[in-house]
């Protein structure tokens, strides 16, 4: 665009700055509050992702810069420093919108100049990311050769059998790679997101494209063609060994894996409430990771001064204006959040399309025009296979506890529910890091009473300040975990089991088992019975193991009693759960500290385990042969007279956990645990169910310093 125009209207509020060779204008991740239009000389725009100075961007007379971030928002996308000696006139940044807005087509010719600087930023950072700081000549080659290509949602990138001609990195955007099978069905290999690669095996091959794909949302790409492919990957060992990570790595999913963390997230709220607040306390949460743009239809009409430009249909003249600056704000920062409309309007059904997660804020008890509402938008996204939609039910303060959302879930057909409690500022923060995908997942071992040292490791998550935004347990870590999840506190928990364990066993005639399980089911029914698991306030889940399908069950909804009575069934101690056809036993036999399923989860971004499991089970205290005699035992037993003989419940409760607690030491050491806490309970027996608040201290004792320890380093102290 010319800026002659730009230059004589604002010069009364524009103010002339002289830089030598070599000083710099403005630095990468400054503040933004001035726009810069150069007189004289010329200015390099140089990004430094990782330390290696790349140049994405010359500018001379008569050439704008510094606009992006008053399109978009955020920081400063890169360093402007003079090649030679060079004049600019600096205006500041509200009377730069304001002309902006006078001249609508100027607008649009200022973001297509701003587009390229922003993307070729995005493709130096990224190559940064791959192959260090110690490769600049690589990163620029990459920046000065690379091409465009930019999808709308729904159109495909290349399809199965095509030649191959390019590799691409995904800029912004999402894409779904499939192949079809004999009769034409779809079937989903992975979904690709923001930073990952596409394409490179048939450039390592030149065979054939060996699947489809398609841009699921408008998506931008970065286009390597065969000839510039070959040239980085023989220049960079690193780049090249990366590609073949991300080729192993792909192989190995099981199809449809998601890529990442939500960076794009539409809130909508159905709830009869003011939804700002709302929106504010989520925003709050996601800005803890990362830069936010926050973006509603009166926001981006007020942005690119044109009225009712966010409600613009596909073909309307404004679109491509609106089209660069959601891409601007996407790539420009960590998350883009998106507040629909009160109802489904032609923004709301952009911002739930754009979007990688939906959260729908809905009521506990929606009447029919607010479930009408909710469809509508679910029915929006129900051809897009990236998006996720989550459900958060609002609860009145003056509620008791959650009820009925099993109900809410079959109407709308949604899995994912997150309960909210008006006035409970935590209950949002939960909401905005699930949405996110920078959720706190924690998991709890079995282990006997030992399980009691859980309550310690509350106690200290508490005191740090660690906030637990889902939790999952096995045998004695599910009872807890389901405590934690109804929202009980640390003072309330541990009276509770003190009450509950008191004498717990109730041995009878060993023919099934040797307790009669009464006491523990009457205990976890005191704390459980009418809840369902997806009435937890915290999302919970815990595991069994089904002896009639040889498999672990994860129980994440239906009754919550019977699903932690099954959990805790210790084989031989306690009588299998029945549950239909099939017998469900302790989820310890398979997996003693279930965290695969919470890594998996992809709300959850950090994962803690506890592990009370014993390091060594029983000792052989003498040879007593290859029989035993069970008068003598017993004997023994009642006269307090030691005897050779390990008592069959430590036999049992240790047999039990060799497997699971081999698999999972090999399992922690792939680093899918952030904060493994193995805790150390010396002189503590697996049934000594009478010493609560004794192991509760041990447990907190064990764990205090390492939680503090990690939280400050981690950043998580006081977020909660």
């Amino acid at each position: 665009m010319s800026t002659g125009i730009l230059i004589t209207d604002l010069a009364g509020v524009s103010r002339p700055r002289a830089l030598a060779a070599g000083e710099v204008l403005v630095e990468q991740g400054d503040e933004a509050d001035e726009v810069f239009v150069v007189l004289t000389g010329r200015l390099a725009a140089v990004s430094s992702a990782t330390g290696a100075e790349v140049v994405v961007g010359s500018l001379g007379p008569g050439e704008i810069v510094g606009e992006i971030t008053v399109i978009a928002g955020g920081r400063r996308t890169a360093t402007l420093r003079a090649t030679e000696p060079t004049e600019v006139l600096v205006i500041p940044r509200y009377e730069f919108e304001a002309w902006l807005g006078r001249h609508p087509s100027s607008a649009d010719a200022v973001s297509a100049e701003a587009r390229a600087r922003v993307d070729r930023s995005q493709v130096a950072a990224m190559v940064a990311q791959l192959v260090g700081d110690a490769e600049p000549e690589t990163i620029q080659a990459v920046v000065d050769r690379v091409e465009w290509r930019r999808l709308v949602a729904g159109e495909v990138l290349f399809e199965e059998g095509d030649p191959s001609d390019a590799a691409y990195f995904v800029v912004s955007g999402r894409i779904l790679v499939f192949v079809r099978d004999e009769h034409g069905a779809a079937r989903a290999l992975t979904e690709l997101g923001r930073g990952q690669v596409v394409g490179e095996l048939g450039l390592l091959d030149r065979a054939p494209r060996s699947a489809t794909v398609r841009a699921v949302r408008d998506t931008t790409l970065a286009r390597f063609s065969t000839e510039l492919f070959d040239d980085l990957v023989l220049r960079s060992p690193a780049l090249m060994l990366h590609v073949a990570r991300g080729l192993l790595t792909r192989l190995r999913r099981e199809p449809l894996v998601d890529a990442s963390r939500a960076a794009s997230v539409a809130v909508a709220v159905t709830a009869r409430c003011d939804a700002d607040p709302v929106v504010d306390a989520i925003e709050g949460a996601m800005a803890t990771f990362g830069s936010v743009r926050r973006l509603s239809s009166g926001t981006v009409d007020r942005i690119l001064n044109r009225p009712d430009i966010a409600q613009a249909d596909r073909d309307h003249v404004g679109v491509p204006r609106l089209s660069e600056f959601l891409h601007e704000a996407d790539v420009g920062n960590d998350y883009l959040l998106l507040q629909t409309d009160p109802t489904v309007t032609g923004w709301t059904r952009r911002a739930v399309r754009q979007a990688d997660r939906v959260v729908i804020v809905c009521s506990a008890r929606p009447d029919a025009d607010e479930r009408r509402h909710v469809r509508d938008l679910l029915l929006e996204v129900s051809d897009l296979e990236h998006v996720t939609a989550m459900l958060a039910v609002l609860h009145p303060a003056t509620a008791d506890r959650p009820r009925g959302t099993a109900d809410l879930l079959r109407d709308f057909g949604v899995d994912d529910v997150v309960h909210i409690r008006a006035g409970v500022p935590g209950d949002l923060a939960r909401l905005g890091r699930l949405a996110s995908g920078n959720g706190v997942g924690v998991v709890l071992s079995g282990g006997g009473a030992r399980g009691f040292a859980h309550l310690g490791v509350y106690r200290a998550l508490v005191e740090a300040g660690v906030p637990i935004d889902a939790i999952c347990g096995t045998s004695i870590g599910a009872v807890f975990a389901g405590g934690i999840a109804t929202g009980m506190t640390h003072a309330e928990l541990v009276p509770a089991a003190e009450r509950l364990f008191h004498k717990l066993l109730d041995y009878t005639v060993p023919v099934v088992s040797l307790m009669k399980g009464e006491r523990i089911s009457a205990s976890i029914a005191e704390v459980f019975d009418g809840w369902d698991i997806e009435d937890l306030l915290v999302p919970y889940y815990c595991v069994s193991t089904n002896l009639t399908r040889s498999r672990l069950e994860i129980h994440r909804r239906g009754d919550a009693f019977r699903a932690i009575r099954a959990s805790v069934a210790i084989p031989g101690i306690l009588p299998p759960v029945p549950m239909g056809d099939d017998l469900l036993v302790d989820g310890g036999v398979l997996d003693n500290m279930p965290f695969v399923p919470m890594r998996a989860d992809p709300r959850i971004n950090t994962v803690l385990a506890v592990d009370v499991a014993p390091e060594r089970g029983p000792r052989a205290r003498g040879d007593f042969g290859t029989s035993v005699s069970g008068m003598r035992a017993l004997g023994g037993r009642i006269r307090r007279q030691p005897t050779p003989y390990p008592s069959i419940s430590a036999v049992l409760l240790r047999s039990m956990l060799v497997g699971a607690v081999h698999n999972q030491r090999n399992a922690l050491s792939g680093g899918a645990v952030d904060l493994h806490l193995d805790l150390d309970l010396p002189g503590v027996g697996l049934l000594d169910f009478e010493r609560v608040r004794e192991v509760e201290a041990l447990g907190y004792e064990a764990s205090s310093e390492r939680i503090a320890t990690w939280a400050a380093q981690a950043g998580w102290a006081g977020v909660s």
